[in-house]
């Protein structure tokens, strides 16, 4: 499977994904590239091409906190979710075997 494949296979897997396999595995997969400082002000503040991009990053540290507090997403923070993090499919291929 070549790149484009790759990332097209990871791109519909998070696009079928349900609410709560994004609370469970989509949403902190991306959060774990975060650091701590990015985690802890809501912003990334260091191109390093892992986790998210400065503009991504308040929102989905936000929703990583409402998921942490043992809240569940609403349908509008799906959608918004599934529309952000397709874009990161290079950082999910790093930690997903998908050939």
């Amino acid at each position: 499977m070549n790149n484009t494949q790759r990332k097209a296979k990871i791109q519909e897997m998070i696009n079928k994904a349900s609410s709560l396999e994004l609370e469970l595995i989509w949403i902190p997969k991306i959060m774990s590239k975060q650091t701590i400082e990015e985690k802890v002000h809501g912003v990334a503040k260091f191109k390093n091409y892992k986790g998210l991009n400065s503009i991504d990053a308040e929102f989905m540290t936000s929703i990583y906190s409402t998921i942490m507090n043992g809240n569940h997403l609403t349908f509008n923070m799906e959608s918004t979710v599934k529309r952000i993090l397709p874009k990161y499919w290079k950082q999910y291929l790093s930690q997903m075997n998908i050939t």
